[in-house]
């Protein structure tokens, strides 16, 4: 009777200690959240403030952006071409998030993390001398981002939902 006692207290604590488990390993990547938000802020701070060339260093070699009133740009060179113009703008567009509305998911591959995405809307505006002006565009954004060697790129862009600002 002691030894099926013992038996089924071990059984037990087994049994609780293997339900446990998952709560208690320490999720793979879990500071990918961090990582990816910290990724989408210098991506847009370059935007908004940095040149082509610092821009296009948070893109993938096989990058492909989509907008749905500008069309398709596909690879890091057609893409590359496209930003260079920002440098050449004196009073370029001013992108800035709609609180709140930052979402982000990651992607994995069984229990390995490859990737995130990213969404949201922002506000454009026009810019004078540095400073932010009028709002002009409402938009939808999906990034995917994926993570190689600690290293985040955005690999797919997708732009969407462009609505005119209108006046309260």
């Amino acid at each position: 009777m002691r030894k099926l006692f013992r038996f089924a207290l071990a059984a037990l604590c087994l049994s609780f200690i293997s339900a446990l488990t998952p709560v208690m390993a320490a999720e793979p990547n879990a500071d990918w959240e961090a990582q990816v938000r910290k990724a989408d802020e210098v991506y847009w701070h370059d935007f908004n403030f940095g040149t082509s060339a610092a821009l296009n260093a948070h893109l993938s070699a096989d990058v492909e952006f989509y907008h749905d009133l500008g069309g398709s740009v596909i690879g890091y060179d057609a893409l590359a071409k496209v930003n260079a113009g920002m440098d050449k703008t004196k009073d370029r567009a001013r992108r800035v998030l709609v609180p709140g509305s930052l979402r982000m998911f990651p992607m994995r591959r069984g229990p390995d993390l490859y990737g995130a995405i990213v969404m949201g809307d922002h506000d454009f505006f026009r810019t004078e001398n540095g400073q932010i002006g009028k709002r002009t565009l409402r938009a939808s954004f999906t990034h995917l981002m994926l993570v190689k060697d600690g290293v985040w790129k955005v690999a797919r862009i997708y732009s969407y939902n462009h609505q005119p600002a209108t006046e309260k």
